[in-house]
């Protein structure tokens, strides 16, 4: 496996900045798609984790106080746990939710 030149990785990262697809780099450079989406992922170190999926629809704080009713003995189950933090919060959910 030949090495990459930091002059193609400076040529790459330029064209995936201006939002070439790895198809469209390839035909331009001549380097295959993988070692085109391999120079892409490194140069995504700085990149922000996000886990995807929806957000959370009990914030910290919520669960804190549904936490707290079940510790003090006003709620034992998961529709009671529901029922209280529906009446706080303004999008309903579900007994599974909590």
């Amino acid at each position: 496996m030949k090495a990459t030149s930091p002059a193609q990785c400076s040529t790459v990262a330029s064209l995936l900045a201006q939002g070439y697809s790895l198809h469209q780099i390839e035909a331009k450079t001549g380097l295959e798609k993988s070692t085109i989406g391999r120079i892409s992922r490194g140069l995504e170190v700085d990149k922000e984790n996000h886990p995807g999926g929806h957000l959370a629809k009990l914030t910290p704080h919520d669960k804190q106080a549904i936490v707290q009713q079940i510790s003090i003995g006003r709620l034992d189950t998961a529709v009671q746990a529901t029922n209280f933090i529906n009446n706080i919060i303004s999008n309903p959910v579900s007994s599974q939710t909590v």
